[in-house]
């Protein structure tokens, strides 16, 4: 909400875009923020907005920051409302979804104003209910149709010279008359609508407009989003592309999802999937295509919410414990209550053993002891008498635990948990040997688990031990607790409902497909499996896995299509846990020329961060005199917090890890010191070659993070932000280059068309294509690429003022 006095009207336009979505369809409304465009008169057709600043008087371009100057052209405001509260809570009922939003606004000025509130609607949005009220009175209000409201948008995105509301150009729209906004006081406005959510192939889509970040000049104070679910068709998987979610699934026809956050700059729409079957064992599928390109595929399977006891499979698993002297005190008292938790949480058919180890390793018995009340409680004195002193035998004590692996007769899995938090120092300390030991031992296939606790530990071997025996690993850092960890984990694979899984697309052409194994499936956790196809069409997707000794099988109807404009969030899910399997691959196995080539790539395309395009994504080149480059000052600051991160404690540094520190030493295992290129110069690796450290724990855990994730997310890298120079939009992504947006499909020379700023022919085009609308959203300058034609937006020349 801005504010500007012109002449002496005190009667000023508020635009409020406030959001509304039930859709499926891309072009739903998408997005809410609050613009004002002073007028002399609002109730004046003809009344002639704010003049145009001349060109000395407008500010220079340049990356957004914190306060945001005004864009180019835009007329100078003298304050802006705020943002203090935005609520919203879903009710969903089979396929009928009520929304109810709250907005709190707050005017800062010294005066009262008055304004007019918008509200888009996607055309596919049936509005059954829509009431407001502002201090207790209810605001009247009327609903315009998609071409009134086009030309409504069209000429507030030409006198206010502000293109991000291009995003909205075809969708309907409500709008309503406030007043009074008083003088440093609160404006509050609720309303709610009903919509139906279309359901296909199990799957429904509940999308709310929440990108209102490129509007704020301050962070919203409370944002929280509240969905309920209720289904008759049985509930297999709720889950957001969009945000990270608290997901509660009450039974198998009801659940819960909610978002909350605080002094936020919300830059995505929420998004929210529901999948539904009758069948055991949910499978939901996502797809995107485009056009002439192999697709893009999201499968998630989920078991029942509540799974009967004879459903369970037994299990048998094996602690391995580190008990060495550096594991006193703090470590050794939360292993101990994480390991009594884990005993008394065993079902009753599992089977266990206990195999703590320092300078030697010891069994609590020689054979898996059945997981009876006498035995787990046997198992909890043995626990309380562990002592931390010794040395650190790894090799012994992994090969003790699977001495005790039974056969494969019964179709058991078998899982151990080894906790750790050094190096080999007793028996067998080369890690080529131990790694070789333990796979030449594990002739069942058992899955092996890792957690190393603290930085003192060799990341590359317990990297590979998990990497290589079917299992994941995980770090407890020096201000985690490592109760809370192990034991959270644990419920994670208490109970296994289906082992051994395989999922098939029919004749589908499968490639990239990550994870490349799927392990076991645990109740109450889902296995989330992307990747690329080629054909197209209604296939029979198979889901193999075997229960009880017994192979299974599983079939779902899904299609996929020749081309598919949604879920564009599915290129960039993809590309990251390629890429964090890359990094892997690269830190444990070596350095090689193709597979960074391929992360480059991949990291350029689709605006991810990586150790090789931390600080600017895209080689330099050149558009009409603007040039990429390095941004120096950034890689200044980096190096500052990199040398004092160096003079500190290793708790310190764990705690505050620096970017420019893990940037370069976060793959020197794999490069001997070599200089990797970067954008403006080569970037120095330290040659350090040893993965021991704060900084080879956060490059273990940044890759896991990429390998494992499910949300179209930013930030892997922890502590580097990317939003000075990089936004994307759908499945692009845009690179700040001078003062423009450059699509990164963009080719070095290529010949662009210009389209001048605001003109008939820019609404034309956006018209004729409506995925250009957010693109072209981002700012005054944009190049674009769409269907093989670079398109260049302009700034038209000023008119001479009076």
């Amino acid at each position: 909400m801005n504010v500007h006095r012109h002449g002496t009207g005190m009667r000023i336009l508020l635009v409020v875009i406030a959001g509304g979505g039930l859709a499926v369809a891309a072009n739903s409304a998408a997005g809410q923020t609050i613009f004002v465009e002073p007028i002399d008169n609002p109730d004046d057709p003809q009344a002639r907005p704010a003049r145009v600043l001349p060109p000395w008087r407008r500010p220079t371009p340049m990356p957004r920051i914190r306060p945001r100057p005004p864009r180019i052209g835009r007329p100078l405001r003298d304050v802006q409302l705020h943002v203090h509260h935005h609520g919203v809570k879903v009710t969903i009922v089979d396929n009928v979804a009520v929304t109810e939003v709250d907005q709190v606004f707050y005017n800062p000025q010294p005066r009262t104003v008055e304004g007019t509130y918008i509200f888009p609607l996607g055309d596919d949005v049936a509005l059954n209910q829509f009431s407001m009220f502002v201090n207790g009175k209810e605001i009247k209000g009327e609903l315009l149709g998609v071409d009134e409201a086009r030309r409504t948008y069209e000429s507030i995105v030409s006198s206010m010279r502000d293109p991000a509301l291009l995003e909205y150009i075809g969708s309907r729209m409500f709008r309503a008359r406030i007043f009074p906004i008083n003088p440093h006081s609160e404006v509050r406005i609720k309303l709610s609508y009903t919509g139906m959510l279309p359901s296909e192939d199990g799957l429904m889509r509940y999308r709310y407009p929440l990108d209102t970040e490129k509007y704020l000049s301050a962070p919203v104070k409370t944002v929280n989003v509240l969905v309920d679910f209720k289904s008759a068709v049985p509930i297999k998987s709720v889950f957001s592309a969009s945000h990270k979610l608290a997901v509660v699934r009450k039974s198998d026809h009801e659940a819960t999802a909610s978002f909350e956050a605080r002094d936020i700059y919300p830059d995505k729409d929420f998004e929210l999937f529901v999948g539904l079957s009758r069948k055991e064992f949910g499978l939901t599928v996502l797809t995107h295509r485009e056009k002439g390109e192999d697709g893009y595929f999201l499968a998630r399977i989920a078991p029942p919410a509540q799974v009967v006891e004879d459903k369970v499979l037994p299990k048998d698993i094996a602690f391995v414990i580190d008990t060495s002297g550096s594991m006193a005190g703090d470590k050794m008292r939360q292993a101990k209550e994480a390991l009594k938790y884990c005993l008394a949480n065993l079902n009753a058919e599992d089977r266990f053993t206990v195999v703590p180890f320092s300078h030697e390793a010891i069994s609590l018995k020689s054979s898996l002891l059945p997981a009876t009340e006498e035995n787990r409680s046997w198992g909890r004195d043995f626990v309380n008498d562990l002592r931390a002193e010794g040395g650190t035998n790894i090799n012994d004590a992994l090969l003790m635990a699977l001495d005790v692996a039974p056969d494969d007769s019964q179709g058991r899995p078998y899982l151990i948990v080894f906790v750790t938090d050094g190096l080999p120092t007793i028996g067998e300390q080369r890690i080529e040997t131990i790694l070789a030991n333990v796979l030449d031992k594990n002739v069942r296939r058992v899955r092996l688990f890792v957690f190393g606790v603290g930085h003192d530990v060799n990341t590359q071997l317990l990297d590979l031990l998990a990497e290589q025996n079917h299992g994941t690993r995980d770090y407890v850092e020096p201000d985690e607790d490592l109760e809370l960890k192990l034991s959270s984990f644990y419920r994670k694979v208490a109970n296994p409902v289906l082992a051994g899984l395989v999922l098939t697309l029919g004749d589908l052409r499968v490639r990239d497909m990550y994870p490349p194994k799927l392990g076991d499936l645990f109740s109450g956790t889902e296995l989330v499996v992307v990747g690329r196809y080629d054909g197209a069409g209604a296939k029979a997707v198979e889901l193999y896995g075997t229960r009880r000794g017994t192979h299974e099988r599983f079939v779902y109807e899904t299609t996929f299509p020749e081309i598919n404009s949604e879920n564009d969030f599915l290129p960039r899910l993809w590309a990251t846990r390629k890429v964090g399997f890359l990094l892997d691959e690269i830190r444990l196995h070596g350095e090689k020329q193709e597979l960074k080539d391929t992360v480059v790539a991949l990291a350029t395309r689709y605006g991810i961060v990586t150790p090789y395009t931390a600080y600017l994504v895209m080689e330099p080149y050149t558009i009409a005199g603007d040039t990429m480059r390095l941004d120096q000052g950034l890689v200044r600051a980096m190096e500052q917090r990199s040398r004092r991160s160096s003079q500190a404690p290793s708790t310190r540094m764990a705690r505050r890890s620096s970017p420019g520190r893990r940037i370069r030493k976060a793959i020197s295992p794999a490069t001997g010191g070599r200089s990797l290129p970067g954008p403006g110069g080569n970037v120095q690796v330290s040659p350090d070659r040893t993965p021991i450290g704060a900084d080879a724990v956060a490059g273990s855990l940044d890759a896991k993070a990429m390998r494992e994730t499910e949300v179209f997310a930013d930030g892997f890298q922890r502590g580097i932000r990317d939003e000075k120079s990089i936004k994307r939009v759908g499945s692009r992504t845009f690179y700040r280059v001078g003062e423009r947006w450059v699509d990164s499909s963009y080719k070095e020379k290529a010949e662009t068309r210009k389209i001048e700023l605001f003109s008939e022919d820019y609404f034309k085009l956006v018209r004729a294509h409506p995925e250009l609308a957010k693109c072209f959203a981002l700012g005054e300058r944009v190049v674009v690429v769409i269907d093989g034609t670079t398109y260049e937006t302009v700034v038209p020349p000023l008119e001479p003022q009076p």
